[in-house]
């Protein structure tokens, strides 16, 4: 593993060092184009007296965007900060003290540099890609423990490979040689296999050992990662931004993608007010979540061996009942154990994670 990371490190020194040889020249300012935005999104519900039912709430999400882009006769290299942190407060007209609850919270950093290969729209290129978050996170706003924070996950993507831009509005980027790391540099999520660190061979036997890659704190893959985004204005005053990432580990299961899909749709009331929509698709095989039915009700695991139901005091199987530390063995009950002793546990799997935010937007540009 740390020799792939040495290879790794080399291939970016090498493309940087060609960029830092090219700017041994005086500056040339004018090749740079920076610029960004901020927002702020807001969104009300305001319930009086409404029998048909429902919920007050008010939700506040701030955006901000920077980028630096230069391009050269023979090279490219794009740079993006975006970050997003915003809050949703339920019932806030008869509860001024009902909790916050975080409705986004982003930090996404991206860099990419090319050089010229055959023609004037493919480049040899290497990028690099860095996402967390600011706070923690909560199953609900009720909750004491949490779920996420600040590098809880962390991601970090390097990757290696080609880059075609036919225009300014769209391009590919194909890497078979890309290195993706998971950090959760807490132990308290850690300990739980949060975010697919932390996984064993056996998951019954911590002795087996972990699975390839992992570790406690971090998840190392290798694979290969397919990059395509979008950006123009699809009709007037509407702009579109749209990007899909893929990506496949070789060493572990490469037949489970990893998928990531950001929109931005913007329409633009005037100077300063806009309507906007954002959605972010996730999937990650690595990352379970509490399973629910379709009325939203937990769906329980079943166990398999005979245990006791405190409710009928007859062994059964295929429950949804756990037994307890002080649970009496199937077949051999001892009248004086503990059987109120009893659990449930919920099942946990892969799904498809889905985020939407529409609101009215003040934007301001630079």
């Amino acid at each position: 593993m740390k020799k792939l990371v040495l290879l790794f490190s080399a291939l970016f020194l090498t493309l940087f060092t060609a960029q830092a040889q090219e700017a041994e020249t005086p500056a040339d300012t004018s090749l740079w184009k920076v610029g960004g935005m901020g927002s702020l999104t807001y969104n009300e519900v305001g319930l009086f007296n409404w029998t048909a039912g429902g919920q007050s709430n008010m939700t506040l999400i701030g955006n901000f965007n920077i980028f630096a882009n230069r391009a050269t006769e023979v090279s490219s290299w794009e740079n993006s900060l975006d970050l997003a942190y915003g809050f949703i407060k339920n019932n806030f007209i008869f509860d001024p003290d009902a909790p916050i609850t975080k409705a986004e919270d982003r930090i996404d950093l991206n860099s990419k540099y090319g050089r010229k290969a055959w023609n004037d729209k493919v480049y040899y290129s290497g990028l690099f890609n860095f996402r967390s978050q600011f706070d923690f996170g909560r199953q609900n706003p009720f909750d004491q423990t949490y779920i996420s924070r600040f590098m809880a996950p962390g991601y970090a993507i390097f990757a290696l490979g080609l880059d075609y831009k036919p225009n300014d509005k769209f391009s590919i980027f194909f890497s078979p040689a890309s290195g993706k790391a998971t950090f959760v540099l807490d132990d308290s999520l850690a300990n739980t296999g949060a975010f697919g660190v932390n996984q064993f061979e056996d998951p019954a036997d911590p002795s087996s050992g972990f699975r390839n890659g992992n570790s406690l704190n971090a998840r190392i893959e290798i694979g290969a990662t397919f990059r395509a985004k979008y950006k123009a204005d699809v009709v007037k005053n509407v702009g579109l931004e749209s990007q899909l990432e893929l990506f496949s580990n070789y060493i572990d299961r490469p037949q489970n993608v990893d998928i990531r899909w950001n929109n931005a749709i913007v329409a633009r009331i005037n100077k300063y007010i806009t309507v906007n929509l954002f959605t972010d698709l996730i999937y990650d095989h690595d990352i379970n979540v509490n399973l629910v039915n379709s009325e939203g009700l937990p769906i329980y695991s079943v166990n398999p061996d005979p245990i006791l139901n405190p409710e009928t005091n007859q062994f059964e199987t295929n429950t949804t009942y756990w037994p307890g530390a002080n649970y009496p063995q199937a077949g051999n009950p001892q009248p004086d154990d503990d059987t109120s002793d009893v659990i449930q546990i919920q099942r946990k799997g892969p799904r498809i994670q889905f985020k939407q935010i529409f609101g009215l937007g003040f934007v301001y540009k630079f």
